[in-house]
């Protein structure tokens, strides 16, 4: 006598989950190789996705994905903990038709995203380690204190000028601005009335308290260069002409390892160093560098160029040979793939 299970098995079919992320609400929508089975909107709960799954298709294969983004890669390693396979995709990545685009909704989002993970079109962006993931973040920490010193320095000389507070002839010089004695001769500055004498002193201690947090940050940086995992990829970096100490470690900490570029023109793909290109028949049109890049590394390499044509004979004969054959803004992306050829060629052979 034979008994019926009700049990259910989907052992060996594939369920593709396209995921559009939101702060309090997910869209989802699940597909296999064959039909789009159903898009639902959730709150944003991983637990509730995994039970979802496991209970309406258990012992199915799972392959999850979601943009990258706001919410980095924790997501995508809680659900790999869970045993289920998620990609982080690149948003650029993602093909999208014009009607998409025209009438974009969380659910096409997320349809869009099962859709090229059940097609394959897609590669998830790398994933870095948790201990790098949060020694990179020190680094841009630290920028954004730089961003907040400018900009309260900025609303002081705005103060100043909107008051008729003339510089003493001692801070003549802009150099010797921002100095202890300058910080020193602003906080003794009484205006007229104790609101705004107020207001100065407000700014003023904003100023100490963001320099005194950047000391700490740039103090826990420079003991992250003396780790085992940087210190040799560090000593090897700040060699180069144009390359100092923070520059070395933000390069170290947003790369991650070297060796996760094929070769030298990824690397340079993964900057922002590529131009665009357009090739149609016998024409072939390279234009401006592309908008993908990784936002803290081109402007910082372009920088460092600057200063490694000033230093270095080398980059200012590279530099000098390009400006006579096109503008100096197109000769200064040219010399900055030089420096970045270097670094690649320097970090090449280690792990970190």
């Amino acid at each position: 006598m034979h008994t019926q299970s009700n049990k259910l098995d989907f052992s060996g079919q594939n369920f593709y989950c396209g995921i559009d992320i939101h702060k309090k609400t997910w869209a989802v929508t699940i597909e296999t190789d064959d039909i789009s089975l159903k898009t639902f909107g959730q709150e944003s709960d991983p637990d509730f996705l995994v039970r979802y799954l496991k209970r309406n298709y258990p012992g199915g294969n799972y392959l999850l994905g979601y943009e990258a983004g706001y919410f980095g890669f924790s997501l995508q390693r809680y659900l790999q903990s869970q045993g289920i396979k998620c990609l982080v995709i690149h948003p650029s990545d993602i093909p999208t038709t014009h009607k998409e685009k025209e009438q974009k909704r969380d659910p096409l989002d997320s349809r869009k995203i099962a859709r090229v993970l059940r097609t394959g079109e897609v590669k998830s962006i790398w994933i870095p380690p948790v201990s790098q993931e949060q020694d990179r973040q020190l680094l841009r920490i630290r920028r954004t204190l730089s961003k907040d010193q400018t900009r309260i320095k900025n609303r002081i000389k705005a103060l100043l000028k909107i008051h008729g507070i003339i510089y003493p002839e001692v801070f003549s010089n802009y150099r010797s601005h921002w100095s202890r004695r300058f910080i020193n001769w602003l906080e003794g500055i009484e205006l007229e009335e104790a609101s705004g004498t107020e207001s100065l002193q407000c700014y003023v201690r904003n100023l100490k308290y963001i320099r005194n947090e950047i000391l700490i940050i740039s103090q826990k940086i420079r003991s992250l260069s003396l780790k085992k995992r940087y210190h040799t990829a560090y000593s090897r970096l700040i060699e180069l002409p144009g390359i100092g100490a923070l520059t070395a470690m933000i390069i170290l900490t947003e790369t991650g390892t070297i060796k996760r570029f094929s070769n030298v023109d990824s690397f340079r793909s993964f900057i922002g160093l590529v131009p665009r290109s357009h090739s149609s028949g016998e024409k072939d049109y390279q234009g401006r560098i592309t908008n993908r890049k990784n936002n803290h590394m081109r402007t910082l390499l372009i920088e460092s160029t600057w200063s490694a044509i000033r230093k270095d004979p080398y980059y200012l004969h590279v530099y000098n040979s390009y400006k006579h054959r096109m503008k100096p803004n197109k000769a200064l992306i040219r010399t900055t793939r030089k420096l970045a050829n270097s670094i690649y060629y320097l970090l090449k052979d280690l792990d970190y």
